[in-house]
Parts: C-alpha cells; structure tokens; sequence
C-alpha cells in the first residue's frame, strides 16, 4: 500500500538521507562542494503558516532547506507585516530563503523585460527582506521556459536554481502534484545513489497530505482562508461578531464542499 504525503513520510525520506550519508547543501557555484550533498528546495506557493511548519521540521531532523517566496503572489502578501514576521522565523530555523519568480508569457516575449523584472524584485525583496539569498526559482515554468533558461546559471547577478548545475548535470526530483509516490523518495536518497541532487518539496503536499492532490487542496484551503482572515479580523464588526475567527466547521465545511466539487460527477 503507498504511503501517504506527510509530516511523517516526509521525515522518513529526510532521515532515509541523512542515513545514506548525504548533507544539505545551499545553492551555490562559487565553491567546489564535497562528499554527497542534496539541494533542497521548497517553492512556497500558497502559505506561509504551511512554510513554517515544515521549516521547522527541517529544525528539528538538523538540515536546511531553501525556501522560495513569491512577490507577485495572489494569495499572500510577502511584505505584510505578518508574513515578514513569518519569514524572519523561518530564517531563525536554520533555513535559506530565495525568490520564487513566475516565468509569465510575457517575459518569455522579451528578455530584456525579464532581466529588469528580476533586478526589481529582487531588490524589493532585499529591501524588506535583508536575509534573502540571491537565489531564485521559477513559478508555473512552462517547457519552453526552462530550455531557454536551463544554460544561464545566472541572471542580473542571482543563481538560477533551473539552470544545468541543479536542473540536468546532477539528478532532478520534484514532488509537484505528487508525480512520485514517498516511496519512490525513498529510493531516490538511498545509499547506492548519485552523489548529489535536488529534491523539491513543496510544503503544502506534505504539512497538508493525503493520497491525492484533491486531498491536499481540501486541507490546504484552511491555512489559505486563515492567513487571508488575519487582515479581515482588524474590522470592528469582522471583531465583534467572529471575536475567535471563522468557526471551524465553517472551514471545514467549505474544504468538503470543494472536494466534493472536485469529484468526478455520476450520470
């Protein structure tokens, strides 16, 4: 039987590593690395509170990772003063952090516009971010974006960690929409295996978990509403008529009709 995405599974593949003798290495091409490394990443999508929790599990197992935040984000906003807050404690575990960068059509239309987006957010980034490594992944990569890009290791002075060194030179694993099973993960890190690589795990397949992407999602929506209420409960009546927050059960209520809504429909 597979086993799950979790906090669980996810500790095992980690231990599963460290017992195969390899360290967690930090993005870098300015030194020549030593004995089995992996470069771990985790794009950060869709929430912090998400983010967190897995930083600190990394805190926990001793290794670092290198978590990738969005700017140009929909669903949280990296300058608030919470997700600042956020960011700075998941620093404080031990963890790198880097720029997550959406890879649009219209960036791929002209190059010189990408290079002026990332100098931009990246200093906005700095700015209010001063522990930011000049590291960035990309958002939502269409095919098309990543072979343009794959042989520039770096762009306007940051490590593009899609690049040959961590994208085709050394093994490539990324759990996005759970493509491997935790048993393949396990494998991947095993004794016999390459002496380095990158693993991609993104934290919201993990601290959320489950079978399924659908599993996932549905328990992701929590955290998602919950970050997004920090902001609303500032309102006097939001204060005065849901003092604690959104009850529970109105969560939950809403993640069981989305998944439900997700359901092949019977004919």
């Amino acid at each position: 039987m597979t086993r799950p995405y979790s906090l669980d599974s996810y500790r095992l593949v980690i231990r599963e590593a460290l017992s195969s003798g390899y360290m967690f290495a930090p993005f870098s091409l300015d030194q020549t690395p030593h004995g089995k490394r992996i470069y771990l990443r985790h794009d950060v999508d869709y929430s912090l509170e998400m983010a967190l929790r897995l930083a600190e599990v990394n805190a926990e197992l001793n290794v670092q990772g290198t978590f990738c935040l969005l700017l140009r984000s929909q669903v949280y906003n990296l300058l608030s003063e919470l997700a600042l807050q956020i960011v700075t404690r998941i620093h404080g575990s031990g963890q790198h952090i880097g720029l997550h960068v959406p890879l649009t059509p219209a960036l791929l239309a002209e190059d010189g516009l990408l290079d002026a987006r990332l100098k931009t957010d990246f200093e906005v980034a700095q700015g209010n971010v001063p522990i930011i490594s000049p590291v960035y992944s990309w958002h939502n990569p269409t095919s098309e974006g990543l072979e343009r890009y794959v042989q520039c290791p770096r762009k306007v002075g940051l490590l593009n960690v899609y690049s040959a060194p961590f994208f085709r030179e050394i093994p490539y694993y990324s759990d996005a929409n759970m493509r491997y099973p935790v048993e393949a993960f396990m494998r991947f890190v095993g004794r016999d295996q390459p002496a380095a690589m990158q693993l991609v795990f993104h934290p919201l397949n993990w601290v959320a978990g489950g079978t399924s992407m659908g599993d996932v999602f549905s328990r992701t929506w929590p955290y998602i509403i919950r970050e997004r209420e920090h902001e609303i409960r500032l309102n006097r009546f939001y204060a005065k008529v849901l003092p604690d927050g959104m009850p529970e059960g109105v969560l939950q209520g809403f993640a069981e009709q989305w998944y439900l809504a997700t359901q092949p429909k019977k004919r």
